[in-house]
């Protein structure tokens, strides 16, 4: 038998290897800890900084307590945030437990490092510092995030990277951080195109690998294993692999190609909203229209308040701008906006589903005399 269908048990052989990879993710992320994600803004993912490994995961570690701690519905005005976290704690999520010497030292250094944004067309420039300042008295570290950050972290525009507080804090590697990030900026998508000179300012590369085949051999190849191999065993949702795009023997372009853990090409509510994202930021033009953008990202907002609104907009959407732009399409979309997401209360939501369900019919008790009666007719009968 096994010769007659080779092919048949390579394949089931392959599809049970996937499900039980499939079945070891989510077995990990259920049972090891309650799966977290954090966010941040594109602008910060994409942004100038250099940071040590131990640093990296001290800021994914400030990143979750911030937006803890900050009411995200605020969003115009900013002040220094002052976060205290027990030092025991902050030392076991940094993987490095019961080693307080090597936290003090990554917070030191922490302070003293920024990070720099340039937007060229806003002519948009800003250096600033991740930490104003780092006291730890009595086991409690005392952490104050600059107001100037703040927005990065809690402001999170239509455009912003959500990954697994878990797996970036697992990584072994700095530019495996980075990476991870990058990956998860284009989530939805099957991969980006990024220049090496941009990759290398990004990662504050410039002088330190000034020659592609350094920055191939201890960046790109480092993080490609590890996120590999961590895939492989189920503690990651996404690796890549990369190709290089050449002008005469010079690298000057790498193109990446995404793979998710989602074999079945089934997609999330986050790669759903993704994809409505760019459709109401063109449709309403949100970069020159203020009043415009306010309101798409009012939409964004209560979309990820509640989710299950998520998919069945998207189906919606789709439907009609399948049937062709109109002059009243934006119009039109506007108002299931307003309709099925700014309005929705899901207190009415659960009344309407009360409501539409049937009520069961009242089983009158019968009566003793019809009984009787009956009883008797059919005693006449058998006689």
């Amino acid at each position: 038998m096994y010769q007659i269908y080779p092919f048949f048990y390579c394949f089931v052989t392959k599809f049970l290897l996937q499900y039980f990879n499939l079945v070891t993710f989510d077995f990990l992320n259920s049972t090891n800890m309650k799966e977290i994600v954090i966010a941040q803004d594109n602008r910060l993912t994409s942004s100038r900084y250099e940071l040590t490994l131990i640093e990296k995961r001290i800021f994914y570690y400030i990143i979750k307590e911030v937006r803890n701690t900050y009411n995200t519905g605020q969003r115009d005005l900013f002040d220094d945030l002052i976060l205290y976290i027990k030092v025991s704690d902050l030392c076991k999520e940094v993987n490095q437990e019961d080693n307080k010497k090597e936290t003090r030292k990554a917070l030191e250094k922490f302070r003293s490092r920024n990070f720099t944004y340039t937007d060229e067309v806003e002519d948009d420039w800003l250096t600033c510092g991740f930490i104003n300042y780092a006291h730890i008295k009595k086991g409690i570290a005392e952490i104050q995030v600059s107001h100037k950050l703040m927005p990065f972290l809690v402001e999170l525009s239509s455009q912003y990277t959500a990954y697994s507080l878990h797996v970036a804090m697992s990584l072994k590697s700095k530019w495996s951080q980075r990476m991870y990030e990058l990956c998860q900026k284009w989530q939805g998508t099957d991969g980006f195109r990024i220049s090496v000179d941009d990759l290398r300012q990004s990662f504050m590369l410039e002088e330190k690998y000034n020659r592609y085949a350094l920055l191939n051999e201890r960046v790109l190849q480092v993080a490609k294993r590890e996120l590999k191999d961590l895939y492989d065993l189920g503690q990651c949702d996404v690796y890549f692999e990369y190709t290089e795009e050449r002008k005469g023997r010079t690298v000057e372009m790498l193109r990446f190609k995404l793979f998710r853990k989602n074999a079945m090409n089934v997609k999330t509510t986050n790669d759903l909203l993704l994809e409505l994202i760019p459709v109401f930021q063109t449709l309403y033009e949100t970069s020159t229209k203020p009043k415009n953008d306010a309101f798409v990202k009012d939409v964004i907002l209560q979309l990820q308040k509640f989710p299950n609104l998520i998919e069945p907009l998207n189906k919606r959407i789709k439907e009609v701008l399948a049937e062709g732009m109109k002059n009243d399409t934006a119009r039109y979309i506007r108002f299931i906006l307003n309709e099925d997401v700014i309005a929705y209360n899901p207190k009415s939501d659960k009344a309407k589903k009360a409501a539409a369900k049937p009520e069961k019919e009242k089983t009158e008790a019968p009566d003793p005399m019809e009984e009787i009666l009956k009883l008797s007719l059919d005693k006449n009968i058998n006689n």
